[in-house]
């Protein structure tokens, strides 16, 4: 895919309609009285209030419309003094100038990742920990009935005010207000702490252990031996709250009465049925749907090493806990317990929905995802150089049933002695050589190159006819910035097996870095044909025909990968598919971008950014086409939104601030521009385009 280079990082202030005072004291009439009397009084000290915090933080230093920012900030504490304290340090210790326009996500940005994102570790995690405590622990109000009555708020958004004893608890922690008759969530931060979710868990965590489980569910009812079938029940939930709410209230829903003896076999079919079977659209399915989510999306740890423990633990049994960051966060999500020094998953309901096929499933969509269907970044992309969409082999299938009949063959012919040790002998050696093939893909995911070229060249020492590691060692090689090498690598891979698809892609992908563009073209044009429906190969071939200048031809193939891959994505809807297609539209984007017709590569743009909104050489591109089209004053406002709303590499900041610095300069807005370019320059000091840029602008 097209790969035009770009800048990075500034929030300049973009000319936004300043907003209007709400009240106009001298437009009220006083024939209202004493209410807008009370109004104009509430807001003169708001504005006091707020001109104080101003200076108090030096915000007038932080963005262009302070008043706008304290707004923001008080929206989200409603004026409660720690939190509005904590944002606001937040605020005056960040680096970013704030621009009319960028308040609300500005501060939203701040709220997410240093108050609510693992809230119990940030600013405010103290505070909030306290509430939640004093909540959990209360001794003036019974608990359970402090959640009830919070959970209550929750759902309808306010409550009539009645001065119970929770109530006044409530009032008392500050975390629910009272506005005239009414009672209201304290603020967003804590409506954003204290959930749905959390309080349920806590509900259901408070109903079991304050020991009313039997009389709640009436499993008395139910059964001879109440406290037999509550064994059961923990049995396979370990006290999990929610899961163990959730089976007790099965068992009290159950027509059948359980007779004395049968509680194990009744608690394990209605586990099967009802929670295990299709469990994603079960009783439990949100929950247990939020922890994988959380797993293979996790922002906090690498979800694949988190995978690899948990892989680990399933197989072991049991882990000595060492307190590493993934280990932290399995912990965090209770999918582990910590039992002395060991760490064991927590509870059979788990261990049955993530248990070895479920693991390995996600494994391999998450190589799938990031080894099949990526773009090799080329740093050097400021001048205009082409990154190529690879295909990397991950699954061996065809060679290990081709190596199992062998096997069984062998197995078949040899019926004794020498026989069987050689079978045992190649059987070993087969399980260590697709071992070896796995380490090295994830290394090779990881972006540990070197590490996973050794790895292939030791599996190859044991097996140099492995086609699929010939494959990926050429990837390896592509990281390592070794072209020459890996068209070597990837060649052998198709001697060994012409029909190896993924081995000609990447000889393709391999000759079009050496610029050899007609035979990087013909190494398509053979993976096509081997596989037809693969629409990253149509994507590599289009490409190859831009970089030919062949647009027309370029075009029709890019519109042949969208096809291909809206196809597979009504069928398979995974987010690796979703994100193919993002490829493929910023790859028609490009081509018609260079044919100059620019408002459909910015609809191009568009369609891929919503299949992969983080996607950004699409986000890119879209600011360059605003450019193309004299609409620099949005292509500014989209560089800016790439900056403020996704996590860039250096090299990737510097092509931002280098595109923003060209509008700048051309909007006439001299100084941003130059500051700008040296933003640019700061984050990739040999930027030619960039130290060019900034002394062409007229000063």
């Amino acid at each position: 895919m097209l790969e035009i280079s770009a800048p990075a990082e500034q929030f300049q202030e973009l000319p936004v309609p300043q907003q209007e005072n709400l009240i106009d004291s001298t437009s009220i009439e006083e024939s209202i009285g004493n209410r807008d009397h009370l109004i104009t009084k509430e807001s003169q000290q708001f504005q006091l209030f707020s001109r104080c915090t101003i200076r108090l933080f030096k915000l007038a230093e932080k963005a262009s419309c302070p008043e706008v920012l304290m707004t923001e900030v008080l929206s989200w504490t409603n004026k409660q003094p720690l939190l509005t304290q904590k944002l606001c340090q937040l605020l005056a210790e960040s680096q970013e100038f704030i621009a009319p326009g960028t308040e609300t996500a500005a501060v939203q940005k701040l709220v997410q990742t240093h108050l609510l994102q693992n809230w119990e570790t940030q600013l405010a995690g103290e505070h909030l920990q306290g509430i939640c405590e004093t909540l959990i622990h209360n001794q003036q109000c019974e608990p359970l009935l402090l959640l009830e009555l919070y959970q209550a708020i929750l759902d309808e958004g306010e409550l009539a005010a009645n001065n119970s004893p929770e109530q006044a608890e409530l009032l008392r922690l500050r975390l629910v207000g009272q506005e005239q008759d009414k009672l209201k969530v304290g603020n967003r931060i804590y409506q954003s702490v204290f959930d749905r979710n959390w309080v349920e868990q806590e509900l259901a965590k408070l109903r079991l252990l304050s020991g009313f489980t039997l009389e709640l569910c009436k499993l008395a009812e139910k059964a001879s031996c109440p406290e037999v079938l509550m064994t059961e029940v923990l049995s396979w939930t370990n006290k999990q709250p929610l899961l163990t709410q959730k089976l007790c209230q099965l068992l009290a829903e159950s027509q059948e009465f359980i007779a004395a003896g049968t509680e194990a076999t009744t608690v394990q079919q209605l586990v099967q049925t009802y929670l295990l079977q299709n469990w994603e659209t079960q009783l439990a399915g949100e929950h247990l749907q939020g922890i994988r989510d959380t797993i293979v999306h996790n922002q906090q740890c690498d979800p694949l090493l988190l995978l690899e423990l948990y892989q680990e633990i399933l197989r072991e049994g049991e882990t000595l806990a060492d307190n590493s960051p993934e280990q932290t966060e399995l912990l965090r999500l209770r999918l582990l317990v910590q039992q002395q020094d060991k760490l064991k998953i927590s509870n059979r309901i788990y261990q049955s929905v993530f248990d070895h096929h479920w693991v390995e499933q996600e494994l391999e969509e998450i190589l799938h995802s990031s080894l099949a269907n990526t773009t090799i970044y080329n740093p050097n992309s400021a001048d205009n150089t082409l990154s190529v969409t690879t295909t990397t082999k991950t699954r061996p299938e065809p060679k290990i049933k081709k190596r199992v009949w062998i096997l069984l063959a062998i197995a078949g012919l040899m019926l004794c002695g020498s026989g069987l040790i050689f079978l045992g002998f190649s059987l070993f050696r087969w399980s260590q050589v697709e071992t070896i093939f796995k380490s090295s893909n994830r290394l090779l995911h990881r972006g540990d190159y070197q590490q996973a070229l050794d790895k292939y060249n030791q599996l190859l020492k044991l097996d140099s006819n492995y086609y699929e590691s010939w494959t990926n060692r050429g990837y390896a090689l592509a990281g390592l910035k070794d072209y020459n090498q890996m068209l070597e690598s990837c060649t052998t891979a198709t001697i060994i097996n012409p029909e190896a698809v993924f081995g000609w892609n990447c000889r393709g992908e391999a000759l079009y870095n050496l610029k050899q563009y007609d035979q990087a073209m013909a190494a398509f044009d053979q993976a096509i044909s081997l596989d037809p429906k693969d629409p990253v190969f149509w994507i590599n071939k289009s490409i190859v025909l831009l970089a030919l200048n062949q647009t027309d031809k370029a075009l029709t193939t890019a519109n042949q990968a969208i096809e291909l891959s809206k196809q597979i994505l009504k069928v398979e809807h995974k987010d690796a598919k979703a994100k193919e297609l993002a490829i493929a539209f910023t790859t028609q984007a490009q081509v018609l971008a260079q044919k100059q017709e620019y408002e459909a590569a910015l609809t191009a743009y568009e369609q891929a950014l919503k299949y992969n909104p983080q996607y950004f050489v699409a986000l890119r591109g879209k600011g360059i086409t605003l450019q193309s089209l004299n609409r620099d004053d949005q292509a500014i406002a989209q560089f800016y939104f790439v900056l403020e709303h996704h996590q860039l590499t250096n090299p990737q900041k510097a092509e931002i601030w280098y595109y923003s610095g060209l509008s700048l300069c051309k909007f006439h807005q001299t100084e941003k521009a130059i500051a700008a370019f040296d933003r640019a320059l700061k984050f990739k000091p040999d930027y030619q385009a960039a130290a060019q840029g900034k002394m062409a602008c007229p000063q």
